[in-house]
């Protein structure tokens, strides 16, 4: 996002807009989903910050003690400046500060792992005695060891390539272990394909290409994920950020 959108959308937050630049900026918000994102991110922040500087008994201590450094170092005649803009200052920075964290904000999800749906490995049919691969691999997967999770699920793939569950699962831990390319065909010959997973595998293939930025070639394949389907809700929403 520019710097100028930055502003804005503080300015908008803090009241600072008059009635006809409020009324451009929320039309602007309406085609930008990154900024409608960022104006609720920064209202929280505000609110967090109105709350932090709150009257209590340590700010009017605070004040009171400001009073008397101004008497007691100032001249009569110096301009004075108010406790008010004193906690309008610190407000300032402190809002700089917040800022920085919500633009530049470290653990902040990718996008690729906000929309990653896939969190949990379910087998419904459970072997008979020693457990099988399958149910090995769905239970690293669910601790999210994909790495483990990946060679089991290559075994299975490997004896039995039709095993839908099998393939779908291994091509997210392809991609987790950055061999987007692998899992792409894997995922692609899923989506030919009539089994239940072949939505979700090209809702995956969109995610392989939003994991590299690859913003072009995500939106094509988002466009295979089909209203009423599990994953059309994320899928539009997911587009409307690239």
């Amino acid at each position: 996002m520019d710097n100028e959108s930055i502003l804005q959308a503080s300015n908008y937050v803090d009241g600072e807009m008059d009635l006809q630049q409020q009324k451009d900026f929320e039309l602007q918000m309406q085609g930008d989903a990154e900024l409608r994102e960022y104006v609720e991110q920064y209202r929280e922040a505000s609110i967090a910050l109105k709350t932090m500087l709150a009257p209590d008994a340590s700010l009017n201590n605070l004040k009171q003690t400001l009073g008397n450094l101004n008497k007691t170092h100032f001249k009569a005649e110096a301009k004075v400046v108010s406790f008010k803009s004193y906690t309008r200052w610190i407000s300032g920075v402190a809002a700089v500060l917040i800022l920085g964290l919500i633009v530049f904000n470290p653990w902040k999800k990718s996008l690729y792992e906000e929309y990653s749906t896939a969190s949990s490995m379910s087998v419904s049919e459970r072997g008979e005695g020693a457990q099988t691969n399958l149910e090995k691999a769905a239970a690293y997967y669910n601790k999210k060891d994909y790495a483990a999770a990946e060679k089991l699920l290559a075994k299975e793939y490997a004896a039995n390539p039709n095993n839908s569950m099998a393939a779908y699962y291994y091509g997210i831990t392809l991609i987790q272990d950055k061999q987007e390319a692998k899992a792409r065909g894997i995922l692609q010959q899923l989506y030919r394909g009539e089994s239940a997973f072949k939505y979700d595998a090209a809702y995956y293939m969109a995610l392989s290409y939003v994991k590299q930025n690859d913003k072009a070639n995500a939106r094509k394949w988002l466009k295979h994920v089909p209203p009423g389907t599990s994953n059309y809700t994320k899928a539009k929403e997911l587009e409307s950020k690239l």
